[in-house]
């Protein structure tokens, strides 16, 4: 199965930073709470520093973490299923990844020369 970044058509950096929470919430499984959340927060923090967050984008990564904390929540129940949380977590990074396609890199990601 190929992840949602194949093919996202992502600058690399932007590809490279989302890299971790895509993969926690594409191959979570149970007992893996604590690595989905870090993943999703830790990534989130990374984009704001990266690139110039609009208003849309914002609440973009708002949801997604909010959809990937409640799939880490689903990986800590043994009887749960984390099907439709994981459903739901993978669409709302998808909607991110949409808006990181037309997104601008931020100042200080150009000063480092690593825009695109």
């Amino acid at each position: 199965m190929a992840g949602i970044l194949e093919g996202a058509g992502l600058p690399p950096l932007l590809a490279t930073v989302m890299r971790p929470w895509v993969a926690a919430v594409e191959a979570g499984t149970l007992g893996m709470r604590e690595l989905v959340t870090s993943a999703a927060s830790s990534t989130a923090a990374s984009l704001k520093r990266r690139v110039v967050i609009l208003p849309a984008l914002d609440m973009a990564i708002a949801a997604a973490v909010a959809a990937s904390d409640a799939f880490a929540h689903a990986l800590d129940k043994r009887s749960a299923t984390a099907t439709k949380p994981r459903a739901a977590a993978l669409a709302a990074l998808e909607v991110v990844i949409e808006h990181l396609r037309t997104v601008e890199a931020s100042e200080d990601t150009r000063a480092l020369g690593l825009g695109w």
